[in-house]
């Protein structure tokens, strides 16, 4: 977290080279803000990030390009460097400004239509306030749009959840989840995160399926997604899924994705998955294994059980395969195991009995 005596180093990435003059010299200016680069196109600017470290990005987007918002991308997954970005008013429209907002950009600022150089220095002051707020976090956005045009950006109050559930799960494991997701309350003050040995294009169907048995909030995982209350996140097929830390943003998490895993038929990774959420978590996770083939999960249960969260697997009557959660148990890193029909009124339970979570201002996408 900065403090208030450190500098926020920004990067500046713009294909034009007046636009990066303009804007390198209006932030080197200010006493609080240090300008550690600058980019003219995407390599540059990845290549900029992996050097510098800076604090954020602060670059000039055309989202008509997919190529810039995959380069923002790969910034935030690799480095949760966020990007505030300059966006031509002709370029606003509602879609991809969404698809962005999922790409570790935090903020946009609208400049002026039909303009070969934008008077950058007339938008002086909405641009420093923007960058300063990724150190005094004022500006939580989210997007809203009307008639195909992007508006104010809001700050909603969105409850922290009090806990984290992680299921995992393998052969049979579609049924089983089913089950489960479809007997949750639909008041559930918590995030639940599933992870099911599925090959890539499975898994948005599968989601979408979900969605139908219950009233929370079912996505398929994409990075800089955010871990909030009511929030079921799959993990995508043929991908190892994570939960990172927010930069400049304590106690806020979000999905990103891991290198593959040494076996490539365990994706994604139950483990990776349940690792990353036990170094965050604590005592208020709820690591689950369910059937399957194989011991993906045993590891990450142990994870959970030595940070202080409760384990759980499957009893081997309701199981299809017992594999996965028979290791587990085996290893002695399982604190319950019940039968399949017991685990979403236990879920309802332990989320119920945590201490209330504290609310706070964070984008609610």
């Amino acid at each position: 977290m900065l403090t208030g005596s450190q500098k926020l180093k920004v990067i500046i990435s713009d294909s034009s080279n007046f636009s990066r003059l303009v804007l390198t010299n209006m932030v080197q200016a200010q006493p609080d803000l240090e300008v550690l680069d600058t980019a003219a196109d995407e390599k540059s600017l990845v290549a900029a990030v992996r050097q510098q470290r800076p604090d954020l990005v602060l670059a000039g987007l055309n989202l008509q390009y997919q190529r810039q918002l995959s380069c923002l991308q790969q910034v935030y997954q690799e480095s949760g460097v966020p990007a505030l970005v300059l966006l031509d008013q002709a370029n606003q429209s509602a879609g991809p400004v969404m698809k962005a907002a999922e790409m570790g950009i935090y903020d946009f600022i609208l400049k002026p239509a039909h303009q070969l150089q934008p008077r950058l220095l007339d938008m002086k002051s909405e641009i420093l306030k923007k960058i300063r707020a990724v150190r005094e976090q004022e500006l939580e956005p989210s997007f809203t749009a009307q008639n195909d045009t992007v508006f104010a950006l809001k700050r909603p109050l969105v409850k922290t959840p009090k806990g984290i559930v992680v299921i995992g799960a393998s052969t049979g494991g579609t049924q089983a989840v089913e089950k489960i997701v479809a007997r949750l309350d639909e008041n559930l003050d918590a995030c639940v995160l599933i992870a099911v040995h599925l090959p890539a294009g499975f898994t948005g169907s599968f989601a979408r399926r979900l969605q139908t048995l219950t009233r929370l909030k079912v996505v398929e995982g994409k990075p800089g997604i955010r871990l909030l209350k009511g929030k079921i996140i799959i993990a995508p097929g043929g991908k190892n899924t994570v939960v990172l830390p927010e930069m400049n943003r304590t106690g806020q998490y979000s999905i990103g994705f891991a290198p593959d895993a040494e076996n490539v038929y365990d994706r994604p990774s139950v483990d990776k998955l349940m690792d990353s959420v036990a170094a965050i978590g604590g005592k208020n996770v709820l690591g689950i294994v369910l059937t399957g083939m194989g011991n993906d999960g045993t590891q990450g249960l142990k994870a959970i059980q030595n940070k202080g969260g409760i384990t759980m697997a499957q009893d081997q009557a309701s199981s299809v395969i017992f594999g996965m959660a028979k290791s587990a148990i085996e290893q002695g890193h399982v604190t319950h195991v019940r039968s399949l029909f017991r685990i979403p009124a236990l879920i309802n339970k332990f989320i119920t009995d945590l201490p209330a979570a504290e609310v706070t201002q964070q984008p609610g996408f």
